[in-house]
C-alpha cells in the first residue's frame, strides 16, 4: 500500500521538463542515451523524476553530466562547446634582450 500511494504522489506531479541548450549547432544532444536533438535550437524534453544522463558530442569531443529533476519542474541545462585551446606561438621560453648587446 505505501509503494501505491507513493506512486500516486509522484504521477500528481506530472512529468519533469528540460530544456536543453547547446551551441553550435553541429552539436548532438542526447539524454539517457537517446538522441533529442542538435544545437541548432533548443529542445525541450519532458521526463520522469529522479536522475538522467546528459551528452553532448561534437567532432569527436564529448560532455557528459547528470541532473536530477523532481516531479513538475522545469529546468534549463547549457553548454557550449568552445573549440580547442591555443598553442603557444613558440615552445621556447622568451628572454628579455638585454641592453648593450651584451
Amino acid at each position: 500500500m505505501v509503494t501505491l500511494a507513493l506512486a500516486v504522489v509522484l504521477a500528481a506531479g506530472g512529468p519533469a521538463s528540460l530544456t536543453l541548450e547547446v551551441k553550435p549547432e553541429a552539436a548532438i544532444v542526447k539524454v539517457d542515451g537517446k538522441k533529442v536533438g542538435t544545437g541548432a535550437k533548443p529542445v525541450t524534453v519532458k521526463l520522469a523524476p529522479g536522475k538522467h544522463t546528459i551528452r553532448c558530442e561534437l567532432k569527436g569531443d564529448a560532455t557528459n553530466d547528470e541532473v536530477v529533476l523532481k516531479a513538475g519542474e522545469k529546468k534549463t541545462w547549457k553548454w557550449e562547446f568552445t573549440g580547442h585551446e591555443k598553442a603557444p606561438a613558440t615552445t621556447e621560453p622568451i628572454v628579455p634582450e638585454t641592453e648593450g648587446g651584451g
